[in-house]
C-alpha cells in the first residue's frame, strides 16, 4: 500500500483547460498494456487487453504515445461519446504538453498540425459551449480570425473570464497559438 497526496497546492491552470497539480498524481485514462503493447481505456480494460498484470501507471501518455493510442482506439471504435471526448481531450493536452509546455521545443510536423486542427475542430463542435473557451481553441488551432470574431461578438461579465479573454486577444494580435498558463494556486 502507498499513500498519495490529494493536495492541489502549486497547481497550474492552463488556457486549454488542463490543470497540472504536482502533488496530485494522475493515473492516465488511457493505458498501454505492458504485455501486448495495445492501448486501452482504463474503465473497460477487462474487455480486451488487460490480463493479469495490467498497468495502472501514474502519469499521462506522451504525445507520440497518445497519438498512437488515438489512432488505435478510433479504429476500434468508442463505446460512447464520453469516451471519445476524454480521449480527444487527452490528445489535445498531450500535443500542448509536447510542443508548448516543455523546455525543449520540438519542431511541429505537418501531420501533427493537421491532426491537432482536426481534433480541435471536433472538440469545438462536440464539446465546447463557452464562447471564451471556443475562441481559445480556435486560437490554438490557428484560426485567428474566427477566434477574434467570437471574442468581438460576446460580452464577458465574469472578471476571471474577462482576464482570460484579454490574454487571448493579446495573443491573437501577434498570431500566437501557444497554450498559456492562466494561474497558479
Amino acid at each position: 500500500m502507498s499513500l498519495i497526496s490529494g493536495n492541489t497546492f502549486g497547481a497550474e491552470l492552463w488556457s486549454d483547460n488542463k490543470k497540472i497539480a504536482p502533488m496530485l498524481p494522475e493515473i492516465s485514462y488511457v493505458q498501454k498494456c505492458p504485455h501486448c503493447g495495445k492501448y486501452y481505456i482504463t474503465g473497460r480494460q477487462e474487455a480486451k487487453y488487460a490480463k493479469d498484470g495490467h498497468s495502472f501507471d501514474q502519469g499521462l501518455l506522451t504525445y507520440p504515445e497518445m497519438k498512437e493510442a488515438f489512432m488505435q482506439l478510433s479504429e476500434e471504435g468508442f463505446l460512447d461519446e464520453k469516451e471519445e471526448i476524454n480521449v480527444r481531450m487527452m490528445l489535445h493536452h498531450a500535443y500542448n504538453d509536447y510542443y508548448y509546455r516543455t523546455e525543449e521545443k520540438e519542431v511541429i510536423c505537418e501531420e501533427d498540425k493537421t491532426l491537432f486542427r482536426e481534433n480541435g475542430l471536433w472538440l469545438i463542435n462536440n464539446l465546447i459551449t463557452d464562447s471564451v473557451m471556443k475562441a481559445e481553441f480556435y486560437r490554438e488551432i490557428g484560426e485567428i480570425d474566427t477566434a477574434k470574431s467570437i471574442l468581438d461578438s460576446v460580452t464577458v461579465e465574469d472578471e476571471f473570464l474577462k482576464g482570460i479573454a484579454t490574454e487571448i486577444k493579446d495573443r491573437l494580435e501577434v498570431n500566437n497559438c501557444k497554450v498559456f498558463k492562466i494561474q497558479t494556486s
